[in-house]
């Protein structure tokens, strides 16, 4: 391992030190994984959600295309994809919810409940977090 490492010395100087580099395995079929990339982006663009299924669809279309048959499409080959591309799947909030009346004077009196509780119990301010929606089942 270590005589490796001196053999490629030069090329790990020159890479970027702020960033995981070189860590763990590389796409099988880097091409496949640009075009869709790609597609995905432009989908995204245009105002288009973009399912799992179908990327997956989809990767196994440029794939029949550029004639790539030991590929193989699964939902955890499209996970692995996404986490090296650095993409996610994300949802659009289509309705805003409504604020409740006198949401101010709530925000307030909920301040001043905090602050009482810290400086009644001696909390730091590190110790104090926030939790929204959190189910326990």
């Amino acid at each position: 391992m270590i005589r490796e490492w001196r053999k490629q010395e030069d090329q790990l100087q020159k890479l970027d030190k702020s960033k995981h580099t070189l860590r763990g395995p590389t796409a099988r079929w880097p091409e496949l994984e640009v075009e869709v990339k790609e597609w995905i982006t432009r989908h995204r663009q245009n105002g288009l959600s973009v399912s799992t299924k179908m990327i997956i669809y989809e990767a196994k279309r440029i794939a029949v295309e550029k004639g790539i048959q030991d590929f193989t499409e699964s939902p955890s080959w499209c996970y692995r994809f996404m986490k090296r591309s650095g993409l996610f799947m994300r949802t659009k909030t289509r309705i805003a919810q409504k604020m409740p009346k006198e949401y101010e004077s709530k925000i307030l009196s909920f301040h001043k409940f905090v602050i009482d509780a810290r400086k009644k119990n001696n909390f730091e301010m590190s110790q104090i977090g926030n939790m929204d929606n959190l189910t326990c089942c």
